[in-house]
């Protein structure tokens, strides 16, 4: 082969170009394959890493849905379900738990062939007070205006378990207002309603717990569906307390409540009310009491109702318990009251707890008031005496009673006013100034039954008072009527004015004596003694003090310008009237202001 050859080389040439071209080409085919391949494996790494990434956000998107629908509330919830016995205190299987006003209720009902029996406490305190059970006697009674109706041991409507007094329900709803559901079971259950007025209900929006406490860790009281309607009791941010229509309170989570309403609701049972028709006197009542000792001192009684008095009233002392039988001791006169009335004055007869010899106020009333007979024997003897005489009402004074007395003299009165209104006799009280202490005579009761409640506003310090003091400051007796107040309405109120001063003797000043005197008697101890008076702001009083030696004497003076004080504030508070005790201790010129009070001039 010559290389030289020209032909042969162009051949050469030709070939040698197409090869290299070919090899171009390849260069760039395998450049352009191995760019391809890359791409497209970096793109499938992309792939790969955003798949987890979109499955999370799925999982956070069903998790976010499911918040907002409240499927993760169950998450960590506790499903334990409460005792439901225990919280109606249910031990037996014949007590019926009481859900009352929103309230679970330790002590239970009694359920004893079929019919449902409340305790007696309970009704007293929470339903219907004017309920009274005797037990001495075993009597359940119940005064309306016109009679006492009464329940023997043995009565279906009375049952004794374990000690304890139950009460038909039956009989309960018959004179109590009131919303009673149907017994419910396992637990057996009651719910009873007292207050009424406006009431939030919602409807439950999904099936949910409802909760011993707002806790979704706590226990599992009942659960409710979509669509039940609970009573909405109170509510914070998250929870809300609710009666379920199933009978029980607890809490639930607020989402789960819509459509919140507000309703007006009312008693199912409506019981007939007490109507008390009360006696009362056009104008200003103007009492004074008379102390009468015994029989031969009703003849005072001309003394006492000199033509110059404006008495509208006089309250003779006749009448006293003597024993614990329910005996009275009796000096009343038929004369005495011809006399008082032919003057144009009424006659209302004082019958008091504390005068007869060897009778205790304390104990021996409390014996007295608590057995029905002994208490309807007293009122019989009582009504009876006081309609023979002619006289026109009854004051009845009553003191120094223990607090164990107190429901006893309370269903007293109720008895006394249908006696005494059955005669057209007039029913007054004689109250304390209201004190803790005092809280025992009922005034409540007294301010739905009496015609008059009388507030005896003096005796602020007595004998037996460790500190000299007035009889009756101004604050003393505008507290007794403002207290009064709220219980009694003021037309029925009247307050009990003092005719007598004390005079204090301090000795190295500890109180060494006291004597209640008459107007004049301590007016002449002031003058006697040389003793200046001063107007006492705070007593609403004129006051005077002496020191000879080691003893004090201190007088706080009643007087006209003392009443005058008093006068001012029971006009202030529009009361009925003025009550006086005594007569025969009142200076003759205290009638010109008196006269001046029941005509509504004493300013």
């Amino acid at each position: 082969m010559k290389l030289n050859d020209g032909s042969l080389n162009e051949i050469e040439h030709e070939d040698i170009e197409t090869v290299r071209r070919r090899v171009e080409n390849r260069k760039r085919g395998h450049r352009r394959h191995r760019r391809s391949g890359h791409d497209g494996h970096r793109k499938g790494r992309i792939i790969v890493l955003l798949i987890p990434v979109i499955i999370l956000l799925i999982i956070i998107g069903i998790i976010i849905g499911a918040i907002k629908g409240g499927a993760l509330d169950d998450i960590g919830s506790s499903k334990t379900e409460a005792d439901r016995n225990a919280l109606f205190g249910i031990t037996d299987e014949n007590q019926v738990g009481i859900l009352f006003n929103d309230n679970y209720i330790e002590d239970t009902a009694i359920l004893s062939n079929g019919k449902i029996y409340l305790p007696l406490e309970f009704v007293l305190e929470n339903l219907n007070a004017w309920f009274y059970y005797d037990s001495n006697e075993k009597l359940l009674l119940y005064s309306t205006p016109t009679e006492t109706k009464q329940w023997a041991e043995g009565d279906a409507n009375l049952l004794e378990q374990d000690g304890k007094i139950c009460i038909a329900l039956d009989l309960v709803k018959e004179y109590t207002s009131l919303t009673v559901s149907e017994l419910m079971e396992n637990p057996s259950r009651i719910v009873i309603r007292t207050e009424f007025g406006t009431v939030t209900t919602a409807d439950v929006t999904k099936s949910s717990a409802v909760r011993v406490s707002d806790s979704k860790k706590s226990e599992v009281i009942t659960k409710t569906k979509k669509g039940d309607k609970v009573r909405i009791i109170s509510s914070n941010n998250l929870w809300s307390t609710v009666e379920t229509s199933d009978g029980y309170v607890g809490y639930i989570r607020n989402k789960r409540l819509a459509s919140f309403t507000d309703g007006e609701e009312k008693a199912e049972n409506t019981a007939a009310d007490l109507n008390y028709d009360n006696i009362s006197y056009d104008g200003k009542i103007i009492l004074g009491w008379h102390q009468v000792t015994n029989k031969d001192a009703n003849a005072s009684i001309d003394s006492m109702i000199a033509s110059d008095r404006s008495m509208n009233i006089i309250s003779p002392t006749w009448y006293s318990i003597t024993d614990t039988e329910g005996n009275l001791s009796d000096i009343s006169s038929a004369d005495y009251v011809s006399k008082v009335h032919n003057a144009g004055i009424k006659v209302w007869a004082v019958v008091d707890n504390f005068n007869a010899s060897g009778f205790s106020a304390t104990e021996d009333t409390l014996e007295v008031l608590s057995y029905t007979t002994k208490r309807q024997k007293l009122i019989n003897t009582l009504v009876s005496s006081v309609a023979a005489s002619g006289a026109d009402g009854i004051n009845v004074d009553f003191e120094q009673l223990s607090g164990e007395t107190g429901l006893h003299f309370a269903q007293f009165v109720k008895e006394l006013y249908i006696a005494a209104h059955a005669q057209g006799l007039v029913v007054s009280v004689d109250n304390y100034v209201p004190k803790a202490y005092s809280m025992l005579y009922h005034r409540e009761v007294q301010g739905v039954v009496c015609d008059y409640v009388v507030i005896m506003g003096y005796d602020e310090h007595t004998a037996g008072s460790d500190e000299a003091g007035p009889v009756a400051s101004i604050d003393f007796v505008r507290e007794g009527i403002e207290q009064t107040i709220l219980d009694v309405d003021p037309s029925k109120i009247i307050n009990g004015v003092p005719f007598y001063t004390r005079i204090w003797e301090e000795e190295n000043g500890t109180v060494k004596n006291s004597s209640a005197v008459g107007m004049n008697e301590a007016a002449s101890f002031v003058s006697n003694h040389g003793m200046s008076t001063a107007w006492d702001d705070v007593s609403g009083a004129n006051y005077a003090e002496i020191t000879s030696g080691n003893t004090t004497y201190r007088v706080w003076l009643e007087d006209a310008e003392s009443i005058k004080e008093k006068f001012s504030v029971m006009d202030a508070n529009n009361i009925a009237g003025a009550a006086f005790w005594k007569l025969g201790l009142e200076s003759s010129d205290i009638w010109n202001l008196i006269e001046a009070y029941a005509s509504g001039n004493s300013q």
